[in-house]
């Protein structure tokens, strides 16, 4: 970190540029920077290889030491900013408690994955309309060893500070590759990947599919599903249901699918390929 400086001022460049970035989607994508919050967000966007430019904290909260012992061994060199507790009440979310606030420099998000799996598993997630769906599908994909999340037609920023928070810092963790459903399908065909549709037309029960092979598993939106491109595009499969309800919201669904894939790849020697 490479100098303190006290602000009691909304008024402030920093302050305010972190303020609109936090609001503001086209900002965010034309100045290549977002917000992030959390001193475990932070550290797992360290770790990811992101940039900080300015971290904000309050010391009625968390002192500088702390903070510093908090990051160390992880190295940042951003401008680190002491603000007054009615600055950190407007960047944080939370407030009250140990807490950092930084804008932090985006990475253009890549065609592949960073690392070959010789037994990759994919959640495609096709026009993801609602930040905390995406943030709950990258915080699951995290925890069950996917090898890396396809957004085909997202709507959603995914650097939007309701990604981040609902993800508890996962969307810095799950390679996240976007691209057009041509693409994507191209992708799969050219690394040989079997694909699962969530589509119920003709559907089988994904615990009678083999998730231990190289596969991609399509999920669509809540409120229409899958587009017509993906309803022919591979094997269509359903979750056994034993309620009274006969469908789960997109988060719920993806998530028992790719513990499915972590539970059989478990079985036969391993969750990653």
């Amino acid at each position: 970190m490479r100098f303190m400086k006290y602000i009691s001022s909304l008024q402030n460049l920093a302050v305010k540029e972190a303020l609109q970035l936090l609001e503001k989607s086209r900002l965010r994508k034309s100045r290549g920077l977002f917000v992030a919050e959390g001193l475990n967000e932070l550290k797992m966007c360290l770790k990811g290889g992101y940039r900080l430019r300015y971290l904000f904290f309050c010391e009625e909260d968390i002192t500088a030491e702390e903070l510093f012992g908090w990051f160390s061994p992880l190295k940042t060199e951003a401008d680190l900013y002491s603000v007054a507790p009615e600055v950190m009440n407007k960047l944080a979310y939370r407030s009250g408690v140990k807490n950092a606030v930084a804008v932090v420099e985006s990475k253009k998000r890549a065609y592949e994955p960073p690392v070959k799996s010789v037994n990759p598993f994919y959640l495609i997630a096709e026009s993801v309309e609602k930040p905390g769906n995406l943030g709950a599908l990258l915080r699951s994909a995290d925890a069950s060893g996917t090898t890396a999340v396809i957004l085909c037609d997202s709507a959603v920023d995914i650097y939007n500070p309701n990604v981040i928070r609902s993800s508890v810092g996962c969307v810095f963790s799950v390679p996240v590759m976007v691209m057009s459903p041509q693409e994507a399908m191209k992708f799969l065909q050219d690394n040989k990947i079997a694909v699962y549709t969530t589509f119920m037309g003709q559907s089988v029960s994904i615990w009678n599919c083999d998730l231990t092979v190289p596969s991609a598993v399509v999920v669509g939106t809540e409120s229409t599903g899958l587009s017509d491109f993906w309803k022919s595009a591979g094997t269509s499969v359903n979750i056994p249901m034993f309620g009274l309800v006969d469908s789960l919201n997109v988060s719920s669904a993806a998530a028992l699918i790719m513990f499915e894939m972590a539970r059989q790849r478990q079985t036969a020697g391993g969750i990653r390929g």
